[in-house]
């Protein structure tokens, strides 16, 4: 009992570190634009950005199973796959963290880190911080990915059990937990839309307070 509640609580933590990156993304990519500074910051957050794509891609199929005929046809399969796959999938974060963090000490050692104009000054803090906490030295999001991976496959050996036994049961099950499931989900997709429209986007001025 309780699983439902674990993933939550680690798709929640995954929700606030791309929160986080995603402000850090407006605020630079507003401030600096073009440039080797621009060039190296986005590959970080492209290289973060793969973490997300860990977690809603491999959990993306469950949204095909949206009525009982449709579990009762596919769920077997996913949980099959996921099954065989997930354990090398939660190993991938942490690789990307990795190469976010090699670009990381390059980024630090360009000229723009070193600015005293406040706005940038504190986001870069803030940058440094997030990227203590979230990526390397505690990697607050690659346990969180890997948690999560790991509490899904017993939430679903659990569904899978129970379906040989009561389809219809396991159906409610299922279903319950992907309806909690789904708004995290949502939001992990849209934000990422949006810090990836900062990142390519050159704006010629500045975003103006209001647009903060």
């Amino acid at each position: 009992m309780g699983i439902e509640l674990d993933c939550l609580q680690e798709l929640a933590s995954i929700n606030v570190a791309l929160t986080e990156l995603s402000s850090l993304g407006r605020i630079i990519n507003s401030e600096i634009k073009g440039g080797e500074f621009h060039s190296r910051f986005n590959k970080i957050v492209d290289d973060i950005g793969k973490c997300f794509d860990v977690v809603t891609g491999n959990l993306q199929p469950l949204s095909d199973i949206d009525s009982e005929a449709a579990f009762i046809e596919k769920f077997d399969k996913f949980h099959a796959d996921y099954s065989a796959s997930y354990l090398k999938e939660i190993s991938k974060p942490r690789i990307y963290s990795d190469d976010a963090y090699e670009g990381y000490v390059l980024l630090r050692l360009l000229k723009e880190i070193k600015t005293g104009y406040p706005l940038l000054k504190r986001t870069f803090e803030r940058l440094d911080k997030f990227i203590d906490k979230w990526i390397t030295n505690d990697a607050w999001l690659a346990m969180a990915i890997d948690n999560l991976f790991k509490r899904l496959q017993t939430l679903f050996n659990e569904i899978a059990a129970l379906s040989k036994k009561d389809p219809e049961e396991a159906f409610l099950i299922y279903a319950s937990a992907w309806h909690d499931f789904t708004p995290y989900l949502d939001l992990i997709s849209q934000q990422h839309g949006q810090l990836q429209l900062h990142s390519e986007s050159l704006i010629t001025q500045p975003m103006t307070a209001q647009q903060y």
